[in-house]
C-alpha cells in the first residue's frame, strides 16, 4: 500500500503546506522504476514566504522552514529533519538556491542491512548553487554541499558548470564533479557467534569508508537545419573506495563500536583467502583476542576497490520527409574495476590510461516512415 496526501496554499506572499505519506513494507513497485524504500510513514510541514517586488539588489526571493518527521512501522523514528532553504533572483538575472539542515540522532534501521537497528548520529548539512543569466551566451553554473555528522563523517559535493551558446544552432556543455566522503561506518560484513549476544548472536563487521570521486561530462547539440541534428555525450569517470579501522558493532540501538586490534584483546591480521580463481587478500579477525577462546574467529576478503569508466554517445537524425525520422546511434563504452585496489590517482586515470580498456561499441540505425491516409 501507498498512499499520499497534500494541503498546499500556493499563493500570496505567505504559503504554507502540510503534507503525509506511507509505504507500506510489503509496498513493491521496482518493475516500474526506481523505489528508495518502504516501510515508512512520514509527515511533513513548510511554512515560507514569498518575495515578488523587484528591489535594488533582487527581483524575487523566497524563504521556508520545513520539518520532516518519519517513522517506520513499528513506530520507530527515523528521521526528524529540520530545513531552511530558499531561492533568490538578482537584479541582473543571475538565481541562487540554498539550503541549511540539521537532523538529531534517530534510529537507524538500515544500518545492519536487516540485522537489529542501531542509532544514526546527529548531523548538519548546508549547500548552495548559482547560476549565471541564461540568455547569454557564455553561461556558469556552480553547486556545492557539505554534510558532517556527530560521529566525525563528513561528505563533500563540488560541481562546477560551464554552457557556451555561440549561436542558435549550436550549444556546448562542460560540468565537472568531484565527491569526496568519509564514512564511519560502512558495513562490510556479518559473522554468526553464538557467543555475541549484545547483538543477537551475530557480528556485524564494518569500516570507515574513505571515498574519492572524480568525472567530467560533455554534451553538445549541433542543428545544421530544420530536419538534421547532431546529439554528443561524452563522460569520463573515476571512483575508489578505502575501507579501514575495521570494527564492530558493540549493542542494539548504538552508534558504538569495538574496534579490532583496540578493544576487548582482539587481533586483526592480513592473510590469504582461497577463491575460486586462486588467492585474494584478505583479514583474519579474533574478535576477543588469543588468551580467549570463546568467540568464533573468521575472515573477510579486503574490500578495497577502485573502477573507471568512459562513456561516449552519439546520435544523428534526419527527419527525410516529414513525419519520417532516421536515427543513427553510436554508442562506445569502457571501464575496468580493480579490487582490493584503493589508490586515488587523476593523473592515472585521465591521462595515463583513460583509453587502455577494451572499448564496447553498439551502433543502431532506426528509422520509422509516416504513411498518412
Amino acid at each position: 500500500m501507498s498512499a499520499d496526501l497534500h494541503f498546499n496554499k500556493v499563493a500570496g506572499t505567505w504559503r504554507w503546506g502540510i503534507a503525509g505519506s506511507t509505504s507500506s513494507p510489503g509496498f513493491e513497485v521496482n518493475d516500474l522504476g526506481f523505489q528508495k524504500r518502504v516501510d515508512q510513514i512520514s509527515a511533513a510541514a513548510a511554512l515560507g514566504r514569498r518575495w515578488t517586488r523587484p528591489g535594488t539588489v533582487f527581483r524575487q526571493a523566497s524563504a521556508y522552514l520545513q520539518v520532516a518527521p518519519s517513522w517506520n512501522y513499528d513506530g520507530d523514528a527515523i528521521d526528524r529533519t529540520v530545513k531552511a532553504f530558499g531561492y533568490v533572483q538578482f537584479r541582473n538575472f543571475w538565481t541562487g538556491d540554498w539550503s541549511l539542515s540539521y537532523s538529531p540522532p534517530v534510529v537507524d534501521d538500515r544500518l545492519t542491512r536487516g540485522g537489529p537497528l542501531a542509532q544514526k548520529p546527529a548531523s548538519w548539512y548546508a549547500s548552495a548553487d548559482v547560476t549565471t543569466d541564461s540568455r547569454a551566451a557564455l553561461g556558469a553554473y556552480a553547486f556545492a554541499s557539505f554534510q558532517r555528522d556527530a560521529a566525525g563523517g563528513w561528505y563533500l559535493n563540488a560541481i562546477p558548470q560551464l554552457t557556451l551558446r555561440p549561436s542558435a544552432a549550436l550549444s556546448l556543455k562542460l560540468t565537472g564533479g568531484y565527491v569526496a566522503g568519509h564514512t564511519m561506518a560502512q558495513i562490510v560484513t556479518k559473522q554468526p557467534d553464538p557467543t555475541d549476544t549484545a547483538t543477537l548472536f551475530t557480528r556485524y563487521v564494518f569500516a570507515e569508508l574513505l571515498q574519492h570521486q572524480f568525472y567530467v561530462t560533455l554534451r553538445a547539440n549541433a542543428t545544421f537545419s530544420p530536419t538534421l541534428s547532431l546529439q554528443l555525450y561524452a563522460q569520463p569517470f573515476t571512483f575508489s573506495g578505502d575501507y579501514r579501522n575495521f570494527k564492530e558493532l558493540r549493542a542494539r540501538k548504538t552508534f558504538a563500536f569495538d574496534r579490532y586490534g583496540r578493544d576487548n584483546g582482539s587481533t586483526i591480521g592480513d592473510t590469504l583467502l582461497v577463491s575460486g580463481t586462486g588467492t585474494v587478500p584478505g583479514y583474519v579477525v579474533d574478535p576477543d583476542g588469543p588468551s580467549a577462546s570463546a568467540a568464533t574467529r573468521f575472515t573477510f576478503p579486503n574490500p578495497d576497490f577502485r573502477t573507471r569508466s568512459v562513456k561516449v554517445n552519439a546520435v544523428l537524425r534526419w527527419e527525410y520527409r516529414p513525419g519520417s525520422t532516421l536515427f543513427v546511434v553510436w554508442t562506445q563504452s569502457r571501464s575496468g574495476y580493480w579490487p582490493y585496489d584503493a589508490s586515488f590517482d587523476l593523473n592515472r586515470d585521465f591521462q595515463r590510461e583513460l583509453f587502455l580498456e577494451r572499448p564496447t561499441n553498439v551502433l543502431l540505425v532506426k528509422f520509422n516512415y509516416w504513411m498518412s491516409l
